[in-house]
């Protein structure tokens, strides 16, 4: 409607101005008739001879004016007659696109509502899918939580372990020095009980020997002075031996304190013994505790487990379910394809519509540029429409393969989630197992230390009374042995100096051995290079003998490779040759049949050329008497226009010389009412002042009176 409604005012203004210029070519004739009047009248006679030949040469121009404005109305009723056509041709497209149009809006809503409900189902997904994310990401806090106890709980168990193990490593040390100590005590004890058994016998001997010396005394008196001189030496003996026993003495009771000092050291070990005792006895009671605890986590974590797999259930129906989804989407996709390659062919339609239209458009765009330029804007908005229609279903696409890939994403996220999941959770399972194991483990070694800190505790108990009855014994030994001294030093002697031959001997063997293992190692090392030469040469030979194999077989292949390239070479050669055979024949070919193009395009356009030449010219004579025909009737019609137009002017000219005398009559006789109501103003005014000039005159007189 918005271009018929261009069009007619375009018409209206374009007949307008033909009126305006009719009216003016009036004018100009009206005013060359007056001057021709004035001229005529003022010409003397003699001139009145040549009066025929100027009003013909004005009925000429007047032939002239009449037959270009008859030329000008007639290609105004061409150009009316061509634009309703073109109105025409025009209003069945515009029907056309206006059907296109109608059925874009019938089925535009349904995209709306598809494009809706798939939003819809997008934001159900973004929503499910969030939940998703914050369950799984809950599910990982919480195991991550979990695995965090666990890795605690397993370190202290860990550091608890290895403070156990070290204080059960010191127990063991300090029960080995007990042990060595204890060992020492014993043998110097057997020594010590040894040295009396003998000292007691070498007692009884000397005793014997004595009775026999002083039966000997008895019956001999000639050995009377050589036993006072052998007294006098054994009193020189005595008193080196009463300094040796002072001396012993003074080493007894240095051993007797360092054995005191011994036994207080011990029993502050026996004390920090019991304290460690009752150090590991707390720290097992905080290990039970510690083991009731790990049970009890060990229960909340096999909830947690059977709730995780549980979750790992729902995740998976939500999977499905989403897979489900997905393929709704899918189906949907593919419907909005379709659709959308049906506008994409409508739209193609229309623009061929338009491009024909713009094809016709542009025999008339030298005339009509303002009609070309809505066109061109129609059918811009219109492929605008197309493009922005077409855009809008590419975007949906994209949004739509975005959201496949994050569903891909999500799924594969999910997938590797679950994997994840199951690993931890074996690994908490197989924790759990090893903590078990770990707590019967400990609390079997804790009995089994339970058990020894009581044997232990027995023994020293033991050890201590044996102690002390050895200490006692070996109290009373060592009074006895005092007196036995001496004996036992010049044994000594006497095995000390063959302990001396036997030393050098034994030296003497020791350095002939360490020659001997020189020698032996010597020899064992020149045995070890040539095993180690021979293994290389064996190595060599092997190596040599596997590459000039491999080397061998690489020759054979080769050769085979070699082969089979050039009969490959052959086969190539002769298909090329072949090829080529070929495409020089359809080169050939193709020239000729190129030759027979370019002379059949020379005929048909020197034909061409000719039926051009005689369209223009039967179109220049046609475009001639349609000019001559259209001038005839714009005259004749311009004519009957004036003759409407003088008679609605001489109208219009009685009404306006009708409405200004009435418009003067009402005028006068308003300035009469004027006048009148003037007048008698003026009157009234006169009174009044006759009136004031009678009050001053009467005023000065009375006051006289």
């Amino acid at each position: 409607m918005e271009t018929l409604l261009s069009e007619a005012v375009h018409l209206i203004k374009s007949l307008e101005t033909d009126r305006a210029e009719a009216e003016a070519a009036l004018k100009r004739q009206r005013s060359r008739k007056n001057m021709i009047n004035l001229k005529i009248d003022s010409w003397s006679v003699w001139k009145l001879q040549e009066l025929p030949l100027a009003v013909q040469k004005e009925h000429e121009a007047c032939l002239r004016d009449v037959i270009e404005l008859q030329w000008h109305l007639e290609d105004k009723v061409n150009q009316l007659e061509h634009f309703a056509k073109q109105k025409m041709e025009l209003e069945e497209a515009n029907a056309k696109i206006q059907a296109d149009i109608d059925y874009m809006n019938e089925h535009g809503p349904l995209l709306d509502s598809k494009r809706n409900q798939e939003l819809q189902d997008l934001k159900n997904h973004y929503k499910k899918k969030k939940e998703v994310m914050d369950l799984h990401r809950k599910v990982c806090e919480e195991l991550e939580e979990a695995l965090e106890a666990c890795e605690n709980a397993r370190l202290k168990a860990q550091q608890i372990k290895e403070e156990m193990d070290k204080d059960i490593h010191q127990d063991e040390k300090s029960i080995e020095a007990y042990k060595r100590e204890m060992y020492q005590l014993t043998s110097l004890y057997d020594h010590y009980s040894s040295s009396v058994i003998n000292v007691n016998t070498n007692i009884e001997e000397k005793e014997e020997e004595v009775t026999e010396a002083i039966r000997e005394t008895k019956s001999s008196k000639n050995e009377l002075h050589s036993l006072s001189k052998t007294l006098e030496d054994l009193r020189r003996v005595y008193d080196q031996l009463i300094w040796k026993q002072k001396s012993q003495e003074n080493q007894y009771q240095e051993a007797v304190n360092d054995f005191y000092a011994a036994k207080k050291t011990w029993d502050i070990e026996l004390s920090d013994v019991a304290k460690d005792y009752s150090a590991v006895s707390l720290a097992c009671t905080k290990l039970m505790e510690d083991n009731k605890k790990l049970g009890i986590d060990i229960n909340k974590i096999t909830e947690q487990i059977n709730e995780s797999i549980r979750k790992k259930s729902q995740y998976e129906s939500e999977i499905k379910s989403l897979t489900m989804m997905k393929l709704k989407n899918e189906k949907h996709l593919k419907s909005l394809y379709r659709e959308a390659y049906r506008i994409g062919t409508v739209f193609h339609l229309t623009k061929h519509k338009t491009d024909e239209m713009e094809d016709k458009i542009a025999e008339v765009r030298r005339k009509f540029k303002g009609r070309e330029e809505f066109l061109k804007k129609l059918t811009r908005g219109e492929v605008a429409a197309g493009m922005v229609l077409q855009k809008k279903l590419y975007s949906i696409y994209e949004v739509q393969a975005l959201e496949r890939k994050e569903l891909l994403k999500n799924r594969a996220i999910c997938a590797i989630s679950l994997a994840e999941l199951q690993e931890p959770v074996l690994q908490l399972e197989d924790e759990a197992e090893r903590i078990r194991t770990l707590y019967e483990e400990h609390s079997a070694v804790l009995n089994n230390i339970l058990d020894q800190k009581d044997l232990i505790r027995r023994k020293v108990e033991k050890v201590k009374k044996k102690l002390r009855k050895k200490g006692k014994k070996t109290l009373d030994a060592l009074i006895a042995t005092e007196s036995k001294r001496s004996a036992i030093f010049k044994d000594l002697e006497a095995t000390k100096s063959k302990t001396v031959i036997f030393y050098a001997k034994i030296n003497e063997l020791n350095e002939e051995l360490k020659a001997k293992e020189e020698e032996k190692k010597s020899f064992d090392q020149i045995l070890e290079v040539l095993k180690n030469k021979f293994v290389t040469m064996r190595f060599k030979r092997e190596h040599a003998q596997a590459v000039f194999d491999h080397y061998m077989q690489e020759k054979k292949d080769c050769e085979e490779r070699i082969f089979e390239e050039d009969q490959r070479f052959r086969v190539l050669l002769a298909v090329r040759q072949k090829t080529l055979r070929d495409t020089q024949k359809i080169v050939a070919d193709s020239l000729e049949e190129n030759l027979r193009l370019a002379r059949e395009y020379q005929q048909l356009q020197t034909t061409f050329l000719k039926e051009k030449d005689n369209y223009f010219t039967i179109y220049d004579k046609q475009l001639s008497l349609d000019t001559s025909i259209r001038d005839k009737k714009q005259l004749c019609q311009l004519q009957r226009r004036m003759h409407r137009l003088w008679q609605e002017h001489f109208k219009l000219v009685v009404l306006f010389s009708q409405m200004r005398l009435a418009n003067f009559q009402t005028d006068s006789q308003e300035s009469i009412q004027k006048i009148l109501a003037v007048q008698e103003e003026s009157s009234n005014l006169m009174q009044h002042i006759l009136d004031f000039f009678q009050t001053l005159t009467d005023g000065p007189c009375e006051n006289d009176g």
